[in-house]
């Protein structure tokens, strides 16, 4: 027997040393066990479905981002990550916060894309309805995984999970065992440093991540604002991030607080200032329990607190300035402090029946409140006065929302899987909403699949676009309706082999009611349901992994939105979209990445004379060493490395463009103690 297993371990080692031999001659047999375990490694997802289930059977178009993938591209922040992924796009608008195009849907605040952290919704701007005001620099260090599901998500989510939702996994404690410190320094006077904990005293798990960032930023070039003044961006940065998970036998919690801190980039009034200050803080806190109840059934339930609260000082005009019938001595500056909270209670039941389902149902209540609403001004000269009883922006609010949902996924056979669903949302202020989704997976080989799902989603009117007043262009309008969409996408996913995937995604949306202005010929604006918009497209995915552990990607994006109201193209998407990426492993311990991005020209609105922005492409590399015991590890990124003038549209207030970064470094060290 002592000579069989001899033989088998030696054919073993002799085939492999065959397939890759210049990598098992380097790092010999832990490379060999690592190739294996990535071999037969299963995916799996819980966002597509709020449950846990295999990547092939989510009924889902799902791109996955580990914690290996943001360190060895570089990543410096989430944004880093998403634009790689097909379908989306990053950009910056007047405020220097980031924004997320999904399918040729684009607005400054995201508000279509619904954000999660394990699972915990965190759009709690209720002004906007975004999430990136806070969450834009999410540090990757935390991240062990980020689901991205395009398409919509209401039937399971509710609000904001229009066109995508991305569920950003946290590390808990058996991901860190033991203490990870990082550090950072790069461009623009950038700084960073990350502090991780994760153990356990007995049945209790504790997971810690301290993050502290400090930017000066970058100063881009601007040659005629929306007063024509030339000069650089300021868009200084200082964030301070704490997140947690606990959990003890049946029993968790989780909770997170952000502190941001900014200059203004182009302010609130796409005028070039210095005296623009943003601060943003936000936190939440949710404790969960699971219940088993029977072999086949288990009750989850939640229960949260968030809270947000934003007060930002915008320097509109500078000092001195004349508009033509009042001149500003001292400069025009308004503060416009605001607070949301949102208290919740979610109930879940996941249950196993009929062998071939899984009944997904639950019921949930959420209450919102804005509060804490002011507005000061100087008027021009002199110091700020609080002018919040004579001429404030919003005011305090309420609203209450009621949901139920269900969803049941069968597999009638071992090579079909069907899910249907849908939720019923009730919103004390604006009435209610029904939105399905059904969609089907049938594995017609071993290696290919083809999937049909069709949903709907809305996005619920915000506290902005529904009570803002005193607003010199645009004020609120109660009377608002949610915005609507209904997608039908088709795909076929192929495994070509254990190396190579592909896939093909069509889908089309139809978006009805979308919130805009309602111009008057002799008043201000109003906030109303003033557009159709359609977008169809498609997305390819290429993927393979080298015998050496090396890997490719390439993946296009290929977009179309139409204004059905003026026939007219969307301004400021591209129609091509398209990512490479090559990851070459020299060894076990040195990892280098290429990563092309390319987007295709932009048009712009129909009342703007100028140019279309120009095509674009940005190459970022990054270099990862790591040491025998994997416990050190050096990271260097260099971005935009060929200094490509790459810009963001702008309105046509003004001449230029948002320019974005030039060419920028990061040196990055890593440190684990378990």
């Amino acid at each position: 027997m002592n000579t069989v297993k001899r033989k088998s371990v030696g054919c073993l080692v002799l085939g492999y040393s065959l397939l890759v031999p210049v990598v098992a001659m380097a790092d010999g047999l832990p490379q060999l066990k690592e190739e294996i375990r990535w071999l037969q490694e299963e995916r799996f997802v819980t966002t597509a479905t709020k449950t846990r289930e295999s990547l092939r059977k989510s009924g889902s178009t799902v791109t996955v981002i580990t914690a290996d993938d943001l360190e060895l591209m570089g990543a410096r922040d989430l944004m880093d990550a998403l634009k790689r992924v097909p379908g989306f796009g990053t950009s910056r608008f007047n405020m220097g916060i980031s924004s997320v195009e999904v399918r040729g849907v684009k607005t400054d605040f995201s508000e279509k894309v619904l954000f999660l952290v394990n699972g915990h919704p965190v759009n709690n701007n209720l002004v906007n309805g975004g999430a990136l005001s806070s969450y834009n620099r999410f540090p990757v260090k935390d991240i062990k995984v980020v689901e991205i599901v395009r398409g919509p998500g209401s039937a399971l989510y509710g609000a904001n999970a229009f066109v995508a939702v991305v569920n950003i996994i946290t590390k808990q404690a058996d991901d860190i065992q033991g203490v990870a410190l990082s550090a950072a320094a790069g461009s623009f006077e950038t700084n960073q440093i990350d502090l991780q904990y994760g153990g356990a005293a007995g049945p209790l798990e504790i997971a810690v991540d301290a993050n502290l960032y400090h930017s000066d930023g970058w100063k881009g070039e601007v040659e005629s604002d929306a007063i024509g003044q030339s000069g650089k961006t300021d868009f200084w940065q200082k964030r301070y991030d704490l997140g947690f998970n606990a959990r003890y036998q049946d029993f968790g919690v989780q909770g997170r607080f952000v502190k941001r801190e900014a200059g203004g980039y182009l302010g609130a009034n796409n005028v070039l200032n210095e005296g623009s200050e943003q601060e943003y803080r936000e936190y939440f806190l949710e404790g969960s329990h699971y219940f088993e109840f029977g072999s086949d059934a288990f009750l989850t339930s939640k229960l949260y607190f968030d809270h947000f609260e934003f007060d930002n000082l915008w320097e509109i005009l500078p000092a001195g300035f004349f508009d033509g019938v009042l001149t500003y001595p001292e400069g025009l500056y308004l503060r416009s402090p605001i607070q949301h909270d949102k208290t919740g209670l979610e109930l879940q039941v996941t249950w196993s029946w009929l062998d071939r389902h899984k009944l997904v149902s639950g019921v949930a209540f959420e209450h919102q409140a804005q509060y804490g609403v002011e507005f000061w001004s100087n008027n021009g000269q002199g110091p700020l006065v609080d002018i919040s009883d004579v001429a404030n922006w919003n005011s305090s609010r309420n609203r209450n929302i009621r949901a139920l949902y269900v969803q049941d996924i069968w597999d009638p056979t071992d090579q079909v899987r069907l899910i249907v669903g849908g939720r019923y949302d009730d919103y004390s202020d604006f009435g209610n909403t029904f939105n399905p989704r059904a969609s089907v997976s049938w594995d017609f080989s071993e290696r290919y699949q083809v999937i049909a799902t069709y949903g709907s989603a809305f996005r619920a009117p915000t506290f902005g676009e529904l009570y803002n007043i005193n607003n010199p262009s645009i004020v609120g309008n109660p009377l608002v309706e949610p915005e609507e969409i209904e997608t039908v996408e088709l795909g076929l996913n192929a495994w070509i082999s254990k190396r190579s995937t592909a896939k093909v995604t069509l889908f089309h949306n139809n978006i009805k009611d979308i919130i805009g202005a309602r111009p008057q010929p002799s008043a201000v604006s109003y906030y109303d349901n003033v557009g159709e918009l359609t977008v169809h497209g498609i997305e390819l995915e290429y993927a393979h992994r080298l015998l050496d552990g090396s890997s490719v990607s390439v993946n296009y994006t290929y977009q179309d939105p139409e204004n059905k109201l003026s026939g007219a193209r969307a301004a400021d998407v591209p129609m091509h979209r398209a990512n490479v990426m090559f990851n070459y492993r020299y060894s076990r311990y040195l990892s280098a990445f290429v990563g092309v991005l390319y987007e295709s020209a932009l048009t712009r609105e129909d009342a703007d004379s100028r140019n279309d922005v120009p095509d674009q492409t940005e190459v970022d590399v990054a270099l990862t060493w790591r040491n025998h015991a994997d416990d050190l590890r050096l990271t260097a990124s260099l971005y935009n490395l060929f200094d490509e003038e790459l810009v963001d549209p702008a309105p046509g207030v003004m001449l230029s463009d948002y320019p974005q970064p030039g060419r920028s470094f990061m040196l990055e060290f890593q440190f684990k103690v378990n």
